[in-house]
């Protein structure tokens, strides 16, 4: 039997030749984080990415339940300095 081949995609992402991808634990994390940012929806993240929105939506809940550590909040979603009105 052959042995099996393997593919880099995105230089993160590995399609075995089955076309099955491992994804690394920090890109997954990254991908949920960015379906947290103010208008994202996991349909469009997930088309982003060449991914299916249910596999999306089971990484979601992997972080839900503690399983997928995500990046620190601030480094994902762009918080405005606040701006004070002259007296």
């Amino acid at each position: 039997m052959d042995a099996p081949m393997e593919f880099l995609i995105n230089s993160d992402v590995v399609v075995s030749k089955r076309a099955h991808r491992r994804w690394p634990n920090k890109l997954k994390a990254q991908i949920v984080a960015e379906t947290l940012m103010v208008g994202a929806t996991v349909n469009a993240v997930a088309r982003r990415h060449g991914m299916r929105p249910n596999h999306l939506s089971e990484w979601r809940r992997l972080a839900r339940d503690g399983k997928l550590l995500l990046p620190a909040l601030r480094e994902t979603i762009p918080i405005e300095e606040p701006e004070f009105a002259p007296l």
